[in-house]
């Protein structure tokens, strides 16, 4: 990395819509930032999704990130909870902030506390230093969790399914990043938008698909949209085995990851 490149690059991957492929994002650029740096994942989405697919299946007598954003006489340090996946090495260059449900909670118990948008960011203020790369993964809604998230970063990766509903997913999460600005908080910038599960069949892209990339590009025609990741139970069987498409040799289906990834690189 540069030498004058000292904090991390924070990165929130977001999108205010179910089914966008939100944690898949997650995965595969933090298995790929690893490789250009030590990289931090952190799962701030209580559904726990990325802390399974990197091998850490078992909490119950572990600490979460849910600790490092509760109240001052409970709260844990980041480095306290950070784990190495259990499921692939990679040579210690990846390493997890794991979530569970307990998340849901902690954010109940923040919600009427100051500055509680912040929070997130005050917890990872001792590691920004320790690292090259940070990704957060965020819950798929507008809510205390997601401002966090957002307010973390340095940069915000969109991705979105090809549907009308993804689309409005991807509009709402823009409009939310300008909703912060206008209230004078610090907003991250837009890297892209990464359109998911783009259907074809043979050689054809759906009509559906179609459609809505091009209601993206007229929607928000001032944010880079990335190549699209294409539809294909080979991303589920990856997600699952916890590797990212490129570790399975997908460098064709992985392409949209490069190019982030590459962003995300030249951005430093």
């Amino acid at each position: 990395m540069p030498e004058s490149s000292k904090l991390a690059t924070v990165i929130a991957v977001a999108c205010l819509s179910g089914g966008s492929g939100k944690t898949t994002t997650v995965l595969n650029l933090a298995i790929m930032l690893s490789q250009k740096g030590k990289t931090l994942a952190v799962d701030f989405d209580p559904q726990g999704n990325l802390s399974q697919w990197l091998g850490i299946t078992d909490l119950s007598e572990s600490a979460t990130i849910a600790e490092t954003i509760l109240p001052d006489t409970e709260r844990m340090q980041v480095k306290e909870i950070i784990q190495y996946p259990s499921n692939e090495d990679r040579e210690g260059r990846l390493l997890v902030a794991p979530s569970d449900y307990s998340l849901s909670r902690a954010s109940d118990a923040i919600a009427m506390e100051p500055g509680r948008e912040r929070f997130l960011k005050r917890a990872l203020k001792p590691v920004v230093s320790e690292y090259d790369f940070i990704i957060i993964d965020s819950p798929p809604s507008k809510g205390i969790l997601t401002y966090n998230a957002i307010l973390a970063s340095d940069l915000l990766v969109i991705p979105t399914e090809c549907t009308p509903k993804g689309v409005t997913g991807a509009v709402s999460t823009f409009v939310l990043v300008q909703e912060l600005a206008e209230l004078d908080f610090q907003v991250p910038a837009i890297l892209g938008i990464v359109p998911t599960r783009d259907a074809w069949a043979g050689a054809n892209q759906t009509r559906m698909s179609k459609a809505a990339i091009t209601a993206l590009l007229e929607a928000l025609p001032n944010i880079h949209i990335f190549s699209s990741v294409r539809q294909s139970t080979v991303v589920q069987q990856t997600n699952h085995a916890g590797w990212s498409l490129l570790e399975a040799g997908e460098k064709s289906l992985a392409q949209p990851y490069i190019e982030v990834v590459d962003a995300i690189v030249r951005s430093k």
